[in-house]
């Protein structure tokens, strides 16, 4: 009786097995007689952010409904390892054709200057880039402060030549979308990683400017009778204001003829 039964229930379990079987394969049919045959596409692992050259562990193969498997698809790693990312990329995101760039000349900065501007670089220090936290993106203004030939010493004049200024580089860092940078430990020799936030690694700047500015500010940026300061400003502030040149004599305003004068054929 017991073996009858323990029969009876094998056979019970196999057809509910089987029907099972049949219903998930109807289903499977039937999202794919409307979606699509499953295909396989390349998908971002992990956020991948603009102008990064993508390598194997940031990408995966997975499995979409042709129906959903966007224009350009990639299907293998080697179409998109090597490549750089021409547009940021979100964790589970398409890598589609259109995406990527091979490197070459159009992957550098030259990419992101403006059709019909120039970029060019500006020494910076702590005391001249507000304590050099501007980062790619940023706008700036230029003040100049130039010591004027054959003036008294201290007569310097400084001036806001140029104002909103856009940068497109700090050192090696192109894009303000790389949210760290990795290097070694020198006495662990482990791997570690710095926000560039908190990066200050840096002796230059480039910014983009019209040619007759970049021509300016290469004659400036040469002169031992000048000095270049950048002053940070909001991204939304587009605002230019014109401002006049300025000297000690008006920084002190009134009190400019408190100044002991020097004495008579002394410069």
């Amino acid at each position: 009786m017991n073996n009858k039964a323990f029969t009876i229930s094998l056979v019970l379990a196999a057809l509910s097995v089987l029907m099972i079987f049949q219903y998930v394969t109807s289903q499977e049919e039937a999202i794919k007689s409307k979606y699509g045959t499953p295909t396989a596409v390349v998908v971002a692992k992990k956020n991948i952010s603009e102008m990064e050259v993508i390598d194997e562990k940031m990408i995966d193969i997975i499995e979409k409904p042709k129906q959903f498997v966007e224009p350009g698809r990639t299907t293998s790693k080697e179409e998109v390892v090597g490549f750089i990312a021409s547009v940021p990329l979100r964790k589970g995101e398409q890598i589609t054709l259109n995406k990527i760039v091979a490197p070459g000349v159009r992957t550098g900065l030259s990419k992101q200057i403006s059709p019909g501007k120039r970029a060019i670089s500006i020494a910076v220090s702590n005391l001249n880039a507000a304590n050099k936290l501007i980062k790619p993106a940023d706008r700036v203004d230029i003040l100049a402060t130039i010591d004027l030939p054959g003036a008294q010493r201290g007569n310097q004049i400084s001036k806001v030549i140029l104002q909103d200024i856009p940068v497109l580089a700090v050192g090696e860092f192109i894009t303000a979308q790389s949210p760290r940078v990795v290097y070694k430990d020198d006495v662990s020799g482990a791997e570690k990683t710095q926000s560039l936030n908190m990066s200050t690694n840096f002796s230059t700047i480039v910014v983009e400017v019209e040619p007759q500015n970049a021509a300016q500010l290469a004659l400036l940026n040469t002169s031992d009778s000048v000095k270049l300061t950048l002053l940070l400003r909001n991204n939304d502030d587009t605002e230019r204001v014109n401002f006049s040149a300025m000297n000690i004599a008006d920084v002190l305003g009134s009190d400019a003829t408190r100044v002991p004068r020097a004495p008579a054929g002394a410069r």
